[in-house]
């Protein structure tokens, strides 16, 4: 594919973790209305992965930042199918049709050298631009992925008596719901892991889903945002078998789901609908006026648990792949 010549003025240079807070100032002048918060992605910045490899840019234009740029994929020897990620953008005023073709077919070229052998990009649904230049590098699209915003102010009455219900539920099942906070088990969070593992690899997807290691997710828990008196579990006896949590960002940004699911031998009881009503009656308590959460579109049950709770859909996100 013939490069523009826009490609010329563009440069990357790595990136370290003290870029973070420019990159997510970037996300947050694309997308105002989902702002990125620096600290959280600062923390991940600065973390390994025993599974995926990045590499982080920054992008410039005659000497001046204007942008960033990363690529993602899992250990080709975890993951074979060698799918790889570009991600990146440019501040508004830097960027056009002409200026992301250009960093996309950098970023492009580095996945390929890495050995990627199928592409993949993303754009949000009410991104018509980055849309357009994706499609017109070869992409067609995938899979879709929902978002949905709740309204804790105007439908506090009607979740409120939800949680009320789903906690007699879960009294009457002999299940028991509690923040992390609360247990004491020295090995609850290797049991969390492990059903996030069993409940990660149900979630509907083309590209392979890389493991996460235990190491991981306890960097999950301690990660900015993640509270122990915010994270809710459900126990059966002495098994965990379910959990939702909602990230709080430090400094800017909109309280979401980070993560809710079921282990396989407890669906079906409303389980994940009762931690999720613990955590939005939480929020409400905390005044917070909404939260929003997302999932993919083809994940029925929780599309049906978002519908029932009052949830409606903001726009979200469109994957895209191209093979090599």
């Amino acid at each position: 594919m013939a490069r523009p010549v826009a490609s010329t003025i563009l440069a990357l240079r790595p990136a370290t973790a003290d870029d973070a807070a420019f990159a997510a100032d970037v996300m947050t002048a694309v997308r105002p209305s989902s702002p990125t918060d620096p600290v959280v992605l600062e923390y991940w910045w600065r973390q390994p992965d025993e599974f995926i490899e990045f590499a982080r840019y920054i992008v410039t234009r005659s000497d001046r930042q204007v942008g960033y740029a990363e690529t993602i994929h899992a250990r080709w020897d975890v993951k074979p199918e060698r799918y790889a990620s570009m991600g990146g953008d440019l501040m508004p005023s830097a960027r056009s049709r002409e200026s992301l073709d250009a960093l996309f077919a950098i970023v492009e070229d580095r996945l390929i050298a890495d050995g990627g052998l199928i592409l993949r990009a993303r754009a949000n649904e009410d991104d018509p631009l980055r849309i357009d230049t994706i499609v017109a590098r070869g992409y067609k699209e995938d899979r879709r992925a929902r978002r949905w915003e709740l309204d804790l102010v105007k439908n506090r009455e009607r979740l409120l008596a939800m949680t009320d219900q789903s906690r007699k539920r879960m009294r009457d099942q002999g299940v028991w719901l509690l923040t992390l906070a609360e247990d004491h088990d020295p090995g609850v969070v290797d049991k969390i892991w492990r059903l996030s593992e069993e409940a990660g690899d149900d979630v509907p997807t083309t590209v392979p889903r890389a493991p996460e290691a235990m190491e991981a997710y306890v960097r999950w828990v301690k990660a900015p945002g993640i509270h122990r008196d915010r994270f809710w579990i459900a126990r059966l006896g002495d098994e965990v078998v379910g959990v939702s949590v909602l990230e709080y960002p430090p400094v800017r940004g909109i309280v979401s789901t980070d993560w809710t699911a079921t282990a396989r031998s407890a669906r079906g009881r409303g389980i994940a609908r009762a931690l999720k009503c613990e955590t939005v009656a939480q929020a409400i308590a905390l005044g917070v006026d909404r939260v929003r959460t997302g999932n993919d579109a083809a994940n029925d049950p929780i599309l049906h648990i978002n519908e029932t709770m009052g949830y409606h859909l903001v726009p979200g996100a469109i994957n895209y792949l191209r093979p090599v």
